[in-house]
């Protein structure tokens, strides 16, 4: 069987064993970046999981006094589930994102390796701060669950989906700022913060989309984010919610920001050769 990649028809076994090699490519950039970033010694890996561990559990044992009164349903919703799945799920983008613009600098040096690209380097570090966040995220919800901080799940699959939506969004995300980062000459990584801060905040981190004014709602729902927030607490809530949320809208909006990363990705790496 053969295939056309890059204007060039290649047996696909031949593919299949380039994209072998390119996934142990990551996979060693990724274990290189736990080294640099954590060390060998004491915790080390464990670190990667325990330091989002123990900031988010204090943070939402911090809230678990306070409930948000829902006015003419007369009961509570916890505020601890809310912060909980909006702080970590939103914390997937935000922390990739800018992880990725000083990818190329870290890892200046591999380049000279032929099989070493600047998408590899982006995907290491995406995929690192994936599989901390989904640990932590699981980890805390036993264990919230089971001292009752936070409602048990009402369903595991809007939660599965959610999620995995959001680490979709997550990788596309990370690929367009990365690229954009390195065609502006890292002007975009002098001002990120403050965006990125106020992404995180008008993303759903602290509140439902249900508490917004129906005439801001459609503005809200504009981020795809948004939409698998939503999916992930209605898993947790249940019918404690109204969730808005569109599954057609956010997979449209990841293909297309995954496409467009992709290119945005490509041109840079050429903007990288010519320098």
């Amino acid at each position: 069987m053969k295939i056309l990649v890059r204007n060039k028809i290649i047996n696909f076994n031949d593919f299949i064993t380039a994209l072998k090699t390119q996934i142990r490519v990551i996979y060693a950039l990724i274990l290189r970046e736990i080294i640099t970033r954590y060390g060998r010694e004491n915790l080390g890996f464990l670190w990667l999981f325990l330091e989002p561990v123990i900031f988010v559990a204090g943070v939402v044992i911090l809230f678990t006094k306070f409930r948000a009164d829902r006015g003419a349903a007369h009961f509570f919703i916890p505020i601890a589930t809310i912060i909980f799945t909006g702080w970590l799920s939103n914390k997937l983008w935000m922390t990739s994102s800018s992880r990725v613009m000083t990818a190329i600098e870290a890892n200046i040096g591999l380049f000279y390796h032929r099989l070493v690209r600047p998408l590899d380097v982006y995907f290491a570090r995406i995929i690192l701060e994936i599989v901390a966040l989904t640990g932590t995220f699981m980890i805390l919800s036993v264990i919230l669950v089971s001292i009752h901080i936070i409602n048990s799940p009402a369903s595991y699959f809007h939660i599965v989906s959610g999620w995995y939506l959001m680490a979709w969004f997550t990788i596309a995300f990370s690929l367009i700022i990365s690229g954009l980062n390195t065609l502006t000459n890292n002007i975009l990584q002098r001002i990120w913060s403050p965006i990125n801060l106020g992404l995180f905040i008008a993303s759903g981190t602290f509140f439902l989309v249900e508490w917004i004014p129906p005439q801001f709602r459609p503005y809200i729902l504009l981020l795809p984010q948004v939409h698998n927030l939503e999916m992930i607490r209605y898993g947790f809530l249940g019918n404690y919610m109204h969730p808005y949320y569109n599954v057609m809208y956010s997979v449209c909006a990841n293909i297309f920001l995954m496409l467009l990363g992709l290119m945005l990705v490509k041109l840079s790496a050429k903007k990288l050769e010519i320098e």
